[in-house]
């Protein structure tokens, strides 16, 4: 029996870090840098980041959008969806002294700690929560008579999202490095310097081709 729940710890816990670091299609840390990238351009910047390139504002909410999303199947109530961050939780605290990792048996504080830190975020959870159920995965009746309530009935900092995000991904990092000493490498800087570079290209050519438009 405890090898078996070690193997489906283990499995439960491989699927988590390819959710987190895929390539293709991208994972939680590249939606994380992309949007935190594109936030921090805009403060750099202010309105006129729209002006070097106007595609960049419906990128920027695709990019939120993506990202809550992403999260919101991970935070699932666990009497939902199995895949849910706190059903693996859950598994781990109730399997604790079946699981090894590679310093022994998982102290029971270590999970206790995991589950208080995803809820101290519930206002977050479950406000992304609302906007997936009401909004973007289902439509209901209320948001498409008027769509903009969606924000008013469920606020998100951007801010918030990003501590959460964070949470969740230091979460099955710190399961990975317990386990094996070993964690996935993140591409979150290269795809910020990426971010970084493109917009210095569209306003360097937005200057060029058009010029006094950005003055």
């Amino acid at each position: 029996m405890k090898a078996e729940l070690q193997t489906n710890y283990e499995a439960r816990l491989s699927r988590y870090a390819t959710l987190l670091h895929a390539n293709e299609p991208p994972g939680l840390v590249a939606k994380l840098a992309i949007y935190r990238q594109l936030l921090r351009q805009r403060e750099i910047h202010g309105e006129k980041l729209w002006k070097i390139e106007p595609m960049l504002y419906p990128l920027m909410h695709s990019a939120e959008i993506d990202l809550h999303l992403a999260a919101a199947r991970l935070l699932e109530d666990p009497g939902r969806s199995e895949g849910s961050i706190f059903a693996f939780l859950k598994f781990c605290v109730t399997n604790r002294t079946h699981i090894t990792w590679k310093a022994g048996t998982p102290p029971a504080e270590t999970f206790d700690e995991q589950v208080a830190r995803l809820e101290a975020q519930r206002a977050t959870i479950t406000a992304i929560m609302g906007r997936r159920d009401k909004f973007f995965a289902h439509l209901d009746k209320r948001y498409f008579r008027e769509p903009e309530r969606i924000y008013v009935d469920f606020p998100l900092e951007d801010s918030a999202v990003i501590e959460l995000v964070n949470v969740v991904i230091a979460i099955v990092t710190e399961h990975q490095w317990k386990l094996r000493e070993t964690a996935n490498f993140h591409v979150a800087e290269f795809l910020e310097i990426g971010i970084d570079n493109m917009v210095r290209n569209l306003e360097a050519g937005r200057r060029e081709n058009f010029p006094g438009q950005l003055d």
